[in-house]
């Protein structure tokens, strides 16, 4: 497990227990939490730039080298299913 030791001023110290104790957490509890947010916040402003670079990437986007297999498999015949086999 990680440790850490903060160096704050007192205002910033005070205000961190008063939010702290009007959200009936410990100082450590909020701080977690506080981070934790922080954390989902990255990862979902990685995954929009992800998803914006995919988007501008016309290369990536294409999938036209799928459709003779997905062709095949179309032309398969259907099978009918375990359930609808099966003999009573």
């Amino acid at each position: 497990m990680f440790s850490t030791t903060l160096r704050l001023d007192d205002d910033l110290g005070h205000f961190l227990r008063e939010v702290a104790e009007a959200s009936a957490m410990s100082v450590n509890g909020w701080l977690l939490a506080l981070l934790r947010r922080e954390q989902a916040a990255m990862a979902r402003r990685k995954l929009a730039a992800d998803w914006a670079a995919y988007g501008q990437d016309r290369e990536a986007q294409d999938v036209s080298y799928a459709f003779a297999a997905q062709a095949e498999v179309a032309a398969e015949p259907r099978r009918r299913s375990y359930r609808a086999r099966k003999t009573k």
